[in-house]
């Protein structure tokens, strides 16, 4: 088995960067910087920069934004699968300060993954040997997870449905996250609770403070790489450089190390996506395409 499945929305970005401190309706002076973006729709990109055959699949906006960001994929040796939406391609603004953020979303559920009728190519995804996901309605994991018995799923975003959670090789999630799930309870307890429940390892990225890898070995640390301005996209770039060394059959436990530094790449770069994670790539990444 080989390649790496992705399955998630596909968005136009607008960063909005202010040079100065926000102030409410006065004329704010930025930088704007305008990218295709989506969480995983950016983990896809990254994957192909990093020479990864990688398959996407994602709902499409009907307009000229939503072609070209799959020949954009396509470009970067993408394998690209999924409808067209009769909808123009969702935006995605963030607008921040050096303390403050706003953002917005235009997502429609109509991008969004639901039920059990979604027509996905299964054949192509279960030749997959990892797959990655922040998909959340549970019939559609039901599904999904079922039809793919042989790959390798990771969940990204937030804690899945607990009735999939012994179906999924691992789980990804930043501090808020996990502390939205664990509500009063210690991070790394509730992270140890879900290995219980059949989950090999559950990852917390924090930000300049690195990551915490759990097993049921124990809990590791892993320092942060390198500080920067940009944070946007750096959890993408981060759980792109997990994937190259979980595609290299690499333990758990050494794959964080190319994932800090995809995310310490990114950090530097104002948009969410930056052509340098080639730098990552090595000759055991390339594609068999």
């Amino acid at each position: 088995m080989n390649g790496i499945a992705v399955i998630g929305t596909s968005m136009m970005d607008l960063v909005v960067l202010c040079r100065q401190a926000m102030e409410m309706e006065r004329c704010n002076k930025a930088q704007i910087v305008r990218s295709f973006g989506g969480s995983m729709h950016n983990v896809a990109y990254n994957c192909g920069c990093l020479g990864l055959e990688t398959h996407f699949i994602s709902k499409f906006g009907r307009d000229d934004t939503g072609l070209a960001i799959i020949n954009e994929l396509q470009k970067k040796t993408c394998f690209v699968y999924g409808p067209v939406v009769n909808q123009n391609t969702p935006v995605f603004i963030s607008a921040s300060d050096s303390e403050k953020g706003l953002y917005f979303s235009s997502i429609q559920p109509e991008f969004l993954f639901q039920g059990e009728a979604e027509d996905l190519p299964y054949c192509v995804i279960s030749e997959c040997a990892w797959g990655i996901t922040d998909q959340t309605d549970p019939a559609f994991l039901k599904t999904l997870l079922s039809k793919t018995l042989q790959t390798r799923w990771i969940f990204s975003g937030q804690i899945p449905p607990e009735a999939t959670l012994e179906k999924w090789e691992g789980i990804v999630v930043n501090r808020d996250e996990m502390n939205a799930y664990a509500g009063a309870v210690p991070m790394a307890q509730a992270a140890k609770a879900l290995l219980k429940k059949g989950v090999s390892w559950v990852i917390i990225t924090l930000d300049k403070d690195g990551a915490l890898l759990v097993t049921m070995e124990g809990i590791r640390p892993y320092p942060a790489l390198q500080d920067g301005a940009y944070p946007l996209g750096c959890g993408d770039a981060f759980l792109s450089g997990l994937l190259l060394g979980l595609s290299q059959d690499k333990p758990i436990e050494h794959c964080l190390h190319p994932a800090l530094a995809a995310a310490a790449i990114v950090l530097q770069e104002p948009a969410a996506l930056s052509e340098k994670l080639c730098q990552l790539k090595t000759p055991n990444s390339s594609q068999s395409q």
